[in-house]
């Protein structure tokens, strides 16, 4: 008696992951931004006069090289 052939292929389903790709790649984007927000709003350069602490006061007077 001959045996029935059965197909035992099963396709792979490699599309299925573009969702949770496109939200991490959105999410990153978002970290990017927010960053770069941060960044803009609070960063001063540190020959920036404004950039001393509230309440620090150099030794000598600001810009003074005495110690």
């Amino acid at each position: 008696m001959g045996q029935v052939h059965t197909d035992r292929y099963v396709p792979a389903q490699t599309n299925g992951g573009w969702g949770f790709a496109g939200f991490i790649i959105a999410l990153a984007v978002a970290c990017i931004v927010v960053a770069t927000y941060v960044h803009k709003k609070t960063y001063k350069h540190p020959t920036d006069p404004t950039a001393q602490a509230i309440g620090h006061r150099a030794p000598g007077g600001a810009g003074s090289l005495a110690h």
